[in-house]
């Protein structure tokens, strides 16, 4: 049953085209119902300590969400038959999970996907986190480990977690995680500690426009140098089928109801490999 605040906010969309940047708070029960009719996922919305509030980790963020309603853009299906061609699970690590709405819902539609869901270690955080796994019977092919961005990663990279893997993550998600752009540099670096080194594998990112476009765009001119090229930059409108390049250009025009109608979805591959 979905809380009072996401019933308002729903009716608030429908009504007066306001796009909503999150949903939930922390300790509300948000469920999530696949567009295409799959099995319904129930999620505790996580808190936090105090101490961690500025995380930002207590809503089911709209990017999230989103994430769930294109997941076949993740084109799991494709890489997954290439792994067990290779005689292994296809491997996918979500940094930033908060509630864990993308790594739960991969969990359960790939039969060969070995998911690790992942967030800032906090305590209160990553019991919720686990909890939500654990209620929506996903814990077969989703683990929970605490990671905080730029720290050693080895804990995400050990056979227990990757299996016959190797050294890296076939594909990293993350959604709403470049809106802070003192955290882009420790967060390229987890990039490059977790992706695989492969010509095949990939980081998705799908970013909100609620702190401004120019946020972002610090962010892609680290990639360079932190050895990614972008293959896609794409703004896809949220509820609506239109899509259209990427444009700092837009920076001066756009008002806040304007930035929350859109999404950016950035696919990201190793320069070389």
């Amino acid at each position: 049953m979905s809380e009072p605040e996401d019933v308002l906010s729903e009716s608030l969309e429908s009504l007066y085209d306001h796009v909503p940047v999150a949903r939930g708070s922390a300790g509300s029960i948000y469920t999530y119902h696949p567009e295409d009719g799959g099995l319904a996922i129930t999620l505790t919305t996580p808190d936090t300590q105090a101490s961690n509030w500025a995380l930002h980790a207590t809503s089911i963020w709209s990017a999230a969400i989103y994430v769930a309603d294109h997941i076949h853009d993740l084109q799991i299906d494709r890489r997954s038959a290439r792994a067990r061609a290779d005689g292994r699970p296809l491997s996918v690590f979500e940094l930033g999970a908060a509630a864990g709405l993308p790594s739960i819902l991969i969990a359960k539609r790939y039969s060969d996907v070995l998911v690790t869901c992942s967030d800032y270690p906090d305590d209160t955080l990553i019991r919720t986190l686990e909890e939500n796994v654990v209620r929506n019977e996903a814990s077969d092919r989703c683990r929970v480990l605490p990671y905080a961005w730029g720290s050693d990663p080895s804990a995400l990279l050990s056979p227990k977690v990757l299996g016959d893997a190797g050294h890296g993550f076939d594909l990293v998600l993350a959604a709403d995680t470049l809106w802070n752009r003192d955290a882009h540099g420790i967060f390229l670096e987890s990039l490059q500690h977790t992706l695989r080194r492969s010509p095949d594998a990939r980081v998705y990112l799908v970013a909100g426009l609620h702190t401004g476009r120019y946020v972002l765009q610090t962010f892609f001119s680290l990639l360079d140098d932190a050895g990614f090229v972008p293959e896609e930059i794409t703004e896809r409108r949220v509820g609506a089928v239109e899509e259209r390049p990427w444009s700092i250009d837009r920076a001066e025009g756009e008002d806040e109801q304007e930035r929350r109608r859109w999404i950016v979805w950035i696919v990201l591959k190793w320069r070389e490999v």
